[in-house]
C-alpha cells in the first residue's frame, strides 16, 4: 500500500501540468489582468508564493469572480503548505488551497485541472469524501484521474456509485443559438416593426441589450450541468458526449427578459438530436429566477438521462 506522501506526491506532479493553463489562456487573452496571473505563476515556480498571493489578493480586489486568480492563489498556499513542517501551519495553508481552488472551479465549472487540485488538497487535509468527490467531478469534466483514483483507493473505500459516476455524459455548453430569434425580428416580440427598422435590426437590438443577460445565462447553464449528478461538464465542445443547445425564438424587449425557445442535447459525434424540449424562463436578467427555472428544466434533463442514458 502506497504510503500517504506518495500518494499525495503522486497526484501533485500530475497536477502540476496546471501551471501551463495560464500562459496558454494568456496567449490567447494578453489582459492586463492575464498577464498578472502569469507574472503571479512565475513567482510560485520561482518559489516566491508570498509575491504570487500580493497579486492575486490584488486581482481579486478587483474581481472578485476571477477563476485563474483563485486557481494561481491555491498553487500558492500549497507551495507553502509543503514548505512547512507537518503541523497545524502546513494543514492550515493546504486548506486554503483547497477552498482557493473550490472558488476557481465556482467561477469556472466544469475546470477538471482544479477539481484535481482540489481533490488533492481535500486529501491533505484528511476529507477523503471530498477528494473522492472532486476526482470524480475532475474525471466528468475530461481530466485523467487514474492515479489519483488508485491512490485513493488504496487507503479508502471508493464510493458505492463510482462506476455510475465515472459513466456519466460529458455536455458542452454551446453558445445560444439565436439564429431563429433574429430571422423572425420583432414578429417573436409581439409587435410590428418600428418606421425605417427591419425585424431583424430590432431582434438585433434586443440581443446586443440584453448581452449580459445572455451571459448570465450561459453561466448557469454551466453551472447547472456542473452540479448534475447526471452528466458531467467540459469545457471544449470535441471532449463531450453531447452538446447543449438553447435556440431562441423569443425574447422580451423589456428589462424583465423572458425568454423562450428549445433545449436541445446533441449528439457530439453523429450531430444527431438526443433531447428537445420546449421551454421558457421568465426572466434571464434575474439571476434567482434563471436558477428556479433552469433547476426545474435540469431535472426534467437528469429524469430523462435515468431513462435513455444508462
Amino acid at each position: 500500500m502506497k504510503g500517504l506522501n506518495d500518494i499525495r506526491w503522486m497526484l501533485l506532479l500530475a497536477g502540476l501540468a496546471a501551471l501551463v493553463i495560464a500562459p496558454a489562456v494568456a496567449a490567447q487573452q494578453q489582459s492586463p489582468e492575464m498577464q498578472k496571473v502569469i507574472e503571479a505563476e512565475q513567482l510560485v515556480q520561482q518559489g516566491n508564493p508570498d509575491g504570487a498571493l500580493a497579486i492575486t489578493r490584488e486581482l481579486l480586489e478587483e474581481n472578485p469572480e476571477f477563476p485563474e486568480a483563485y486557481f494561481i492563489s491555491g498553487l500558492a498556499y500549497a507551495a507553502k503548505g509543503r514548505a512547512e513542517a507537518a503541523g497545524p501551519a502546513k494543514v492550515a495553508h493546504y486548506q486554503d488551497a483547497y477552498d482557493s481552488f473550490i472558488k476557481a472551479v465556482e467561477y469556472r465549472p466544469g475546470w477538471g485541472i482544479a477539481h484535481r487540485m482540489a481533490s488533492l488538497h481535500a486529501y491533505d487535509v484528511g476529507n477523503l469524501e471530498l477528494s473522492w468527490e472532486h476526482a470524480i467531478k475532475a474525471h466528468q469534466s475530461g481530466t485523467d484521474m487514474s492515479d489519483g483514483f488508485e491512490g485513493l483507493g488504496s487507503v479508502s473505500e471508493k464510493p458505492a456509485d463510482l462506476e455510475e459516476q465515472l459513466a456519466v455524459k460529458r455536455v458542452f455548453v454551446a453558445p445560444m443559438d439565436t439564429e431563429a430569434f433574429e430571422e423572425q425580428g420583432d414578429r417573436s416580440l409581439g409587435g410590428a416593426s418600428s418606421a425605417g427598422s427591419s425585424r431583424t435590426d430590432v431582434s438585433r437590438r434586443v440581443l446586443n441589450e440584453a448581452a449580459a443577460d445572455i451571459a448570465q445565462f450561459q453561466r448557469e447553464a454551466n453551472r447547472q450541468f456542473a452540479n448534475s449528478r447526471a452528466f458531467g461538464l467540459v469545457g471544449r465542445p470535441e471532449m463531450a458526449d453531447l452538446i447543449m443547445v438553447f435556440e431562441v425564438d423569443s425574447m422580451a424587449d423589456s428589462t424583465r427578459r423572458r425568454t423562450r425557445g428549445f433545449v436541445k442535447l446533441i449528439d457530439a459525434k453523429s450531430g444527431d438530436e438526443s433531447y428537445r424540449r420546449r421551454v421558457e424562463f421568465a426572466d434571464i436578467a434575474s439571476r434567482g429566477d434563471l436558477n428556479r427555472d433552469f433547476s426545474q428544466i435540469m431535472r426534467i434533463m437528469e429524469e430523462w438521462a435515468a431513462q435513455n442514458l444508462r
